[in-house]
């Protein structure tokens, strides 16, 4: 019943996103869709948690699961500033600081608090960046829901990954932050250490790390979006499908190494890598 339930919940949430025509993302010169598309993943997401999950009786995780999906909401549809989504972030962020207790190489002080904060509004913009093409960031959300053994949260994911990837809707600032809540809460209550967490979700951290720095480079805003990003590239050059393989065993790898000791040196190795070849490849168009 549980693999059933998140079946229904997208067919129906589908069905009605189509016919009402509501929360519909419309094409631009940053986005490769041709056609309006319903913003709808957060939304099942959201519906099939009430179905499958009981109310908790943490109330920082409860406010948390619901503030992530109604301010993700209100970014679908009125497409906010990247000052207020960082404002809404940054309340996430606060709550997750609150409902944690992360370390950094075995300390937890107030400035690993702090640290924490700005940390998880780094990863989640990660996840963000990382929402730009048919089946990737759920495919990725689906990979780390079957890591955490979270198979409920699994059999939500796995709709939204087969309708996501032939393109019938997307995520959502809604899907995407509360997925971003969930998942990092489920993991830090498995481990704390934030080194660990960190290269567990190694292929957001890297987008924004990498991101970060090549708008530095460029001489431009870092805060900016642009087209850059791994999946752009690799995707121009290779193709949809390769790209898509290779961010999910990149993924898989990632989580992989965060089990080990020198997980982190081989992590850090495999980012430069990527960067460089990233650079190498949109370099012989002279524009990155």
């Amino acid at each position: 019943m549980n693999v059933v339930i998140p079946f229904i919940v997208t067919f129906l949430t589908y069905y009605f996103a189509r016919k009402y025509k509501f929360l519909l993302d419309y094409p631009d010169s940053r986005k490769n869709h041709h056609t309006p598309t319903p913003q709808i993943g957060g939304i099942i997401l959201f519906i099939s948690l009430l179905f499958l999950f009981r109310i908790s009786d943490n109330v920082l995780f409860s406010m948390g699961v619901f503030l992530s999906f109604f301010f993700g909401l209100i970014d679908d549809v009125k497409n906010l500033s990247y000052k207020s989504k960082f404002l809404f972030e940054s309340v996430i962020s606060l709550i997750f600081v609150l409902n944690t207790n992360l370390t950094l190489f075995g300390y937890n002080g107030i400035l690993v608090k702090i640290f924490t904060f700005f940390w998880f509004i780094a990863i989640v913009n990660g996840f963000n960046m990382i929402d730009g093409l048919n089946g990737l960031s759920t495919g990725v959300f689906l990979i780390y829901s079957l890591f955490l053994k979270s198979y409920n949260l699994s059999f939500i994911y796995l709709p939204i990954y087969l309708f996501n990837l032939f393109g019938k809707f997307f995520m959502g600032e809604s899907g995407t932050l509360l997925s971003s809540f969930l998942l990092l809460t489920f993991l830090s209550k498995q481990n704390n250490e934030l080194v660990f967490l960190t290269v567990f979700f190694g292929y957001p951290a890297y987008e924004v790390i990498s991101s970060f720095l090549r708008r530095i480079i460029s001489g431009k805003s870092p805060f900016l979006p642009d087209r850059k990003h791994l999946h752009h590239v690799f995707s121009e050059r290779f193709g949809n499908i390769t790209f898509l393989f290779f961010a999910y065993t990149l993924s898989v790898l990632f989580i992989l190494l965060s089990h080990k000791l020198y997980g982190v040196f081989f992590y850090i190795f495999i980012c430069l890598s990527l960067f460089i070849f990233q650079r190498k490849i949109k370099g012989s168009n002279g524009n990155l």
